[in-house]
């Protein structure tokens, strides 16, 4: 019995890890960019949009950043330069406000402006032209909503959601909500067979699964909209502590071997004297506490000698790249490993080094160094990583 368990958590395990890597996050906090950096970044239609800060009364008058955007202006998801992440089946999440919504309301396009069919809001109502229309949803002028659309490429099933409640479906029998040869996924922007079809308005918030999320999971993500939407909190940096006398494990090449095809390449150290522009540097010996952006005592001698090759390499430029394990919420990963970034940068800050030569990403769990189905292999991937951008 204890074996088929653990076979199972085994299985779930690996579809969690899976599920990890085939989503993408935009969550345009002054920036059009996914932030795992696995996606491209979106591309503006139109005129160029505007990031500036709004409440969001609907999330308890949350107050953050927005991307704002004119009439029959918009945003397009380049399929083609993602590999096809979007297929016959998917998920797109979007939360965002019209400021009008008279008529026909373009939200998502398949067919890169050469048909009228799509996603639309029409008097409220949810709508895919011409194959189905739903009652009357909860969407209101300069209002934001919570918008979901699905395929199940094995039952052409397309659904649509709002506020987390299914309010259209129907059987895609003619590939109307499958991106066309052009590969293009457009946002907001009309199309050039019947004008006017547009709203100004802005968005907080688009994340793309290459997978169908269940109608239970996207309700539950409506209701977790305010955490997962927020920007992560400023994380109070803990003091290093002296080293304990303590030698931290190191990473065999034998686990490396067993890993995931997502492992990084050309590692080396800082004490390897020919680092060069583009070379990963695993800060192997700088450790998290699991769950939380709190470095173990035993990072002080690996924080000193990143302190050191910035201070012996004055003009040498850094990208700190943080990233977790995959036990826990994919977002809630995404936001830790940013906050352990965060958290290296401000110390090697207050220890002189000027912020303009740090710059840092999160990829949370989709990039795994080492085995996740055990503890003393799993810590690896609770890591921070530096690539040098100039020297």
């Amino acid at each position: 019995m204890r074996f088929i368990i653990l076979c199972l958590w085994c299985v779930l395990a690996l579809l969690s890890s899976l599920q990890a890597q085939q989503t993408g996050v935009y969550r345009f906090e002054n920036s059009l960019e996914e932030e795992s950096g696995s996606l491209p970044k979106l591309k503006v239609l139109g005129q160029e949009g505007r990031f500036q800060k709004e409440q969001l009364p609907e999330l308890k008058n949350l107050q953050r950043t927005v991307y704002t955007f004119d009439k029959n202006c918009g945003l397009q998801f380049d399929n083609r330069a993602a590999n096809g992440f979007l297929s016959g089946s998917y998920t797109i999440e979007i939360y965002f406000r019209f400021t009008t919504l008279d008529s026909w309301k373009r939200v998502v396009d398949f067919k890169n402006r050469k048909s009228d069919n799509g996603c639309y809001i029409y008097y409220g109502k949810l709508n895919f032209y011409n194959f189905a229309v739903g009652t009357k949803a909860p969407v209101n002028p300069n209002e934001y909503t919570h918008y979901v659309v699905s395929r199940d490429a094995k039952t052409n099933q397309l659904k649509m959601y709002v506020d987390g409640e299914s309010k259209v479906e129907f059987t895609d029998r003619f590939s109307q909500g499958i991106i066309d040869e052009d590969g293009m996924l457009n946002f907001f922007f009309d199309d050039l067979i019947v004008k006017d079809e547009a709203s100004e308005g802005a968005v907080a918030m688009i994340k793309l699964y290459g997978y169908v999320v269940d109608p239970s999971t996207i309700k539950l993500n409506f209701q977790r909209l305010e955490e997962k939407i927020s920007k992560p909190l400023t994380v109070n940096v803990p003091t290093p502590v002296a080293p304990q006398p303590v030698v931290p494990p190191t990473l065999p090449k034998e686990i490396l071997k067993e890993n995931t095809p997502e492992t990084p390449k050309n590692y080396t150290s800082l004490d390897d004297k020919n680092v060069s522009i583009g070379k990963s540097i695993v800060l192997q010996n700088l450790r998290f506490v699991q769950s939380k952006p709190e470095l173990l005592p035993e990072s002080s001698a690996e924080l000193d000698n990143l302190l050191k090759f910035m201070q012996e390499h004055p003009t040498a430029h850094i990208e700190l790249q943080g990233h977790t394990d995959n036990l826990g919420d994919f977002d809630l990963n995404l936001a830790l490993s940013r906050q352990r970034v965060e958290v290296v940068k401000t110390l090697l800050v207050k220890k002189g080094i000027s912020p303009h030569r740090i710059t840092g990403k999160g990829f949370g769990a989709s990039r795994p160094i080492a085995n996740n189905n055990r503890e003393e292999t799993r810590q690896f991937n609770r890591r921070v990583e530096l690539v040098i951008t100039k020297l």
